[in-house]
């Protein structure tokens, strides 16, 4: 976990916890006072720093700001917030330099990976594995707080199974469709019209420099098609991968694993019954476990 900036409050000052999930389609917020009592949660737009550092600054803040104002607190308790988020992207060396840097406006920030506060909170601090699946992908597991993390290295590298990985490929099938290699069928015309696009050309010019969350979009148009031959191979191609990946995790010593994200609950009956055995639900939410790490690391 890194730390942004000092503790500077005095202790006189209630101290407020900001638990951040940052992912790739959005961030999730979840606010405490200094007794662990539930205060507000809040949502807002991405926050993967790999892709943009600036949208996940804005998306964080604005978060935050929505919090305090569902627990009906003053902006001005903005300062006195000691948060801790787990950011997509943050596994980048660069991407997390880069958000140390950051000027934030809480009294402290620490800052670590999406998958690090998905095993703290699926697991309570115990041994186990996480497989998060939305907008992207990757895998982890905590053991005595040492961490592994597997994937996540982005949609052009990895990220097989998720949201983006199943957009990204009904827009090449489509591409295939418009360029008269392939047969349209109900997913392909779907997307179509989805996009409100006639040709390649003006598929392609939506789509050619598109961010990750553009191509996550489309991945319910594939759920609702996975009767049809399109949809059913490419949902079934991503179960595949998960189940490597679960394989993977047991092979490491974890019998402990759970699925997460916006695209695991959609894709989870399509893996076999074999692997959906292997399957624990998490115990609590990331959001939850980043303030459980901010607390062991304040001592408290």
């Amino acid at each position: 976990m890194q730390q942004t900036k000092q503790d500077t409050q005095t202790p006189s000052i209630p101290r407020l916890y900001l638990g951040i999930d940052g992912g790739g389609s959005k961030c999730k917020v979840r606010l405490e006072d200094s007794n662990g009592l539930f205060l507000a949660e809040a949502t807002s737009g991405p926050a993967n720093i790999a892709t943009s550092f600036n949208q996940a600054q804005e998306s964080i803040t604005e978060a935050a700001v929505r919090a305090l104002m569902y627990a009906d607190l003053p902006l001005e308790k903005l300062n006195t917030i000691h948060a801790c988020a787990g950011l997509a992207g943050a596994s980048v060396p660069s991407a997390l330099n880069k958000m140390m840097q950051w000027q934030h406006p809480f009294a402290r920030l620490d800052i670590t990976t999406d998958m690090h506060i998905a095993c703290a909170g699926a697991h309570q601090a115990g041994k186990g594995a996480v497989i998060i699946i939305g907008t992207g992908f990757c895998a982890g597991a905590i053991d005595q707080g040492r961490m592994l993390e597997f994937g996540g290295h982005g949609l052009l590298l990895s990220d097989g199974a998720s949201g983006a990985w199943l957009g990204l490929n009904l827009v090449r099938h489509t591409l295939e469709v418009l360029d008269g290699l392939t047969v349209s069928c109900p997913l392909s015309d779907a997307l179509l019209q989805y996009t409100h696009c006639n040709t390649a050309g003006e598929l392609t010019a939506q789509s050619i420099n598109a961010t990750p969350g553009y191509f996550a979009q489309f991945a319910p148009l594939v759920f609702r098609h996975g009767h049809e031959t399109l949809g059913k191979a490419l949902l079934s191609q991503a179960a595949c991968y998960v189940s490597r990946y679960i394989d993977h995790l047991q092979h490491q010593g974890f019998s402990r694993i759970c699925l997460m994200g916006g695209v695991a609950h959609a894709l989870e009956p399509w893996l076999s019954d074999e692997y959906r055995d292997l399957l624990t639900p998490m115990q609590a939410t990331p959001e939850s476990g980043a303030i459980a790490l901010l607390h062991h690391r304040l001592g408290g």
